[in-house]
């Protein structure tokens, strides 16, 4: 079911009937990540929702942004998830940079959103050391 909705996360279209498909298709995702299922995370990065939802917090309302952060939280918090996301230098950077954007780009972020974004740069931290050189040069 996922799956039909994801033409609606790919449109960057913000006029309000837009912004309202992509918040209930973020929302029909949600809930099934909520559940936290080893098949429905396993289908969701299969499916590649991942970047559907780097590009909601991208291009998305408030509203969207945070449902968008709600799905990458609860797929960091999964060690697959976390696996999918670490695997490939570039899609950890991808995140990071998503998350980045955000956090500059909201003058009051709500409280929900914010912990969040703790929540998603913790998760995401803890993996950080395997993208650092292996030899750190001394100092000059």
């Amino acid at each position: 079911m996922p799956i039909y909705l994801y033409p609606y996360l790919r449109t960057t279209n913000n006029s309000a009937p837009y912004e309202d498909l992509r918040l209930a298709s973020l929302g029909v995702i949600a809930a099934t990540v909520k559940v936290k299922t080893r098949e429905a995370i396993d289908f969701l990065l299969a499916s590649e929702v991942m970047p559907l939802c780097l590009q909601s917090i991208e291009v998305g309302r408030e509203l969207s942004k945070t449902v968008a952060t709600f799905i990458v939280e609860k797929i960091l918090s999964d060690h697959v998830g976390m696996a999918y996301v670490c695997v490939i230098p570039e899609r950890y950077h991808a995140v990071i940079r998503a998350l980045d954007m955000l956090a500059k780009a909201q003058n009051q972020p709500s409280s929900r959103l914010v912990k969040l974004l703790v929540s998603c740069y913790t998760y995401l931290s803890e993996k950080q050391v395997m993208f650092l050189p292996k030899t750190i040069p001394p100092p000059s």
